[in-house]
């Protein structure tokens, strides 16, 4: 269903970047490689893990089961007919420039109490 050139899959074994075929079965999916097939994933297991270069990375929600430990990207904008399946692309609740701040707050803090 996607073009292979734009999903990409890193895992735990090899940490290497791999461009994967995505199959979407319902609100399900699988990833297919040459002589590889992963096993079926459910679009609502999967969170937003931000932007990596110029692609959308998600991978699984901790805690669920006993699974392997995965990036999956896709490139560029996500496609129509899978935009509606993947999970909502959510802004972080600090920025930057916000971590600055409190990190700038907690110096200040034990800086003060020691003096």
């Amino acid at each position: 269903m996607s073009d292979p050139a734009h999903v990409w899959l890193i895992d735990s074994k090899s940490a290497l970047k791999r461009r994967v075929r995505l199959e979407v079965i319902g609100k399900a999916f699988t990833l297919y490689e040459q002589q590889w097939r992963s096993e079926t994933f459910f679009f609502g297991d999967l969170i937003y893990r931000g932007k990596q270069g110029g692609s959308h990375v998600f991978g699984l929600e901790d805690g669920i089961k006993a699974r392997p430990v995965w990036r999956l990207g896709v490139k560029g904008e996500i496609p129509t007919e899978l935009s509606a399946l993947f999970p909502r692309r959510k802004p972080p609740l600090l920025s930057n420039a916000g971590m600055a701040i409190i990190a700038f707050l907690c110096l200040a803090i034990v800086y003060f109490a020691v003096t």
